[in-house]
């Protein structure tokens, strides 16, 4: 572990980015969306986890679903399949440009017997065999006993991205999850902003699996978000608290908006890295803290130029801009959509090197903004 991720784990709140699935004990106010997860993959095998941005889709997934499944825990049995104590083995991947690649890199299973070319190369054309080539490598290469397959694709929207560029492959690529849930031992978990919901009608079989597997993730009650905001703070690795007054101003704040969630994080990780501990060794955070920090939004516009005032070499402001700029993407009649970019695209764009990209987007990967993805480590 490298010293800013241990410095990063020691906050109570992550930030802008996701809950990971070694952050579970500091998800709090979802368990009964857990449990309907849970219920809904039993009855389906294939779950679709649907919401806005923001709404925390897949944190509710990575630091919800998966560590539940993971101690073993089912709300009730999946007939002919997994019982309470199941090992899982999780295959997590983002479609990108290369959805075959990346499930190919992501699976515990190999090519088939006999390659003897590169095993990523080799088992990338074992998938492309066809909708049940998921079945047909389970059944050459089975799973050790008592262990299951759980899919994971996360921000499945970038697949129909990858669809105006491949349709064909797009289309193999959706009947390839499909027919992985024929396997008794195989299922699939998708993430997926809502406002894409009705571009699934494009790929046969999608929309029934979807309609069969939906959970729509709800807004968090009150109640639920002021466990989330306090609880984490509590836990004996932290000893914080937040004040009565905070709790109603961030409730406040965030009522009815289920894309403020992610904000919340922030300004509270914000809070938590400019409070002291008193005399107790208790850290509390109250409202004069929130005051200063002038609120959600303007937290997180102040964190972010405090990001750019870093880029102070010639020319570093602008590889900035082009860097954002072509991280969104926006089709004729579609969505505006984050589209993952190479370094190498920015720097020709912008006519700089790689490391001359990297520099710039050093300050806004730090483990305390996360403003850009992935991370340092």
């Amino acid at each position: 572990m490298t010293a800013p991720e241990s410095q990063a784990r020691r906050r109570p709140y992550p930030g802008l980015r996701p809950f990971r699935c070694d952050e579970s004990n500091l998800f709090f106010g979802r368990d009964e969306q857990v449990d309907q997860l849970l219920d809904t993959l039993a009855e389906s095998r294939f779950l679709a986890v649907i919401g806005t941005s923001g709404s925390g889709k897949s944190s509710l997934v990575r630091a919800g679903l998966l560590p539940a499944l993971a101690s073993g825990v089912l709300t009730r049995p999946i007939a002919d399949g997994p019982a309470p104590g199941t090992r899982w083995s999780i295959a997590e991947l983002r479609p990108g440009e290369h959805p075959f690649r990346r499930l190919a890199a992501s699976l515990p299973v190999g090519a088939a017997p006999g390659r003897d070319s590169n095993p990523i190369d080799s088992l990338e054309q074992d998938l492309r065999r066809g909708p049940r080539a998921i079945p047909w490598l389970l059944g050459v290469q089975p799973l050790p006993p008592g262990e299951r397959l759980l899919i994971l694709v996360d921000q499945f929207e970038e697949l129909f991205r990858y669809r105006r560029a491949d349709p064909a492959a797009a289309a193999a690529f959706v009947a390839l999850l499909l027919g992985a849930t024929a396997h008794p031992d195989c299922f699939i978990v998708i993430t997926l902003r809502s406002e894409y919901l009705g571009d699934c009608s494009r790929f046969p079989g999608l929309p029934e699996a979807i309609n069969a597997g939906l959970f729509l993730t709800p807004r968090l009650t009150p109640e639920q978000l002021a466990d989330a905001v306090q609880l984490p703070a509590r836990l004996p690795e932290f000893n914080g608290d937040l004040t009565p007054g905070l709790v109603r101003r961030l409730l406040a704040e965030a009522s009815g908006e289920q894309d403020q969630l992610p904000l919340v994080q922030h300004l509270l990780m914000r809070l938590w890295d400019r409070t002291a501990p008193d005399a107790d060794g208790v850290r509390l955070l109250n409202e004069t803290g929130y005051d200063a920090l002038g609120g959600l939004q303007q937290a997180l516009n102040d964190h972010a130029e405090e990001a750019l005032a870093e880029l102070n070499e010639p020319g570093q402001p602008a590889i900035a801009e082009t860097l954002f700029r072509a991280l969104t993407e926006r089709a004729d009649g579609e969505h505006d959509t984050r589209r993952p970019v190479r370094i190498s695209e920015v720097a020709d764009l912008v006519g700089a090197t790689p490391d001359q990209v990297i520099a710039c987007a050093a300050p806004f990967r730090r483990l305390d903004r996360s403003l850009l993805m992935p991370a340092p480590e």
